[in-house]
């Protein structure tokens, strides 16, 4: 028997331009706000095996209950992202799935062959993983650990689509200590 990963939740893209990219989402297509992350820091980041800290920019939005991630990257560190837009040009890079546990998870993906190639971890400590899915011209999966907080960051996103009024794209995020 084989396990079944949870819905796709999230399709993200490589972009040249984020806050073109952004535009286009919101004013062109009707998803958002974008919720921006410029510079994304990371507690640990690995590439092929190797410690690599991309320099990215993020931005996510939803489009009904969709999340639409938007990924701009401002250096040549080696990373997924910059793979992609060197072999293919800006496009959707990859699809992502919360995941409850991440070691038999990718033991799983392992057992059928599928290579993790990233792994990020970021300042709050929720870790993603990248693995090499892109058959058949498709996209590369993305696990995202699963906690209470990446659950209520999500939520948080799509209940301020719920209520966005299309105006402006970009959300003010709100003040941790008021």
């Amino acid at each position: 028997m084989s396990k079944r990963f949870d819905g796709v939740f999230q399709f993200a893209y490589v972009v040249e331009d984020l806050d073109a990219a952004i535009e286009h989402w919101a004013h062109t297509l009707g998803a958002g706000p974008f919720f921006v992350i410029r510079h994304a820091r990371y507690a640990a980041a690995e590439h092929r095996g190797e410690a690599h800290m991309p320099d990215v920019s993020l931005a996510f939005g939803y489009s009904g209950d969709v999340n639409i991630e938007l990924i701009q990257q401002h250096d040549d560190t080696p990373s997924v992202f910059l793979d992609f837009l060197k072999s293919r040009g800006p496009g959707q890079q990859h699809v992502g799935i919360m995941s409850r546990d991440l070691e038999a998870d990718t033991e799983m993906l392992a057992a059928r062959g599928v290579a993790m190639v990233q792994r990020l971890v970021n300042e709050s400590g929720v870790e993603t993983r990248f693995f090499d899915t892109e058959l058949h011209g498709g996209a590369m999966l993305e696990l995202i650990q699963a906690s209470p907080e990446t659950a209520a960051a999500f939520s948080f996103m799509k209940a301020a689509a719920e209520q966005w009024d299309g105006v402006d794209a970009i959300a003010s995020v709100p003040d941790a200590e008021a």
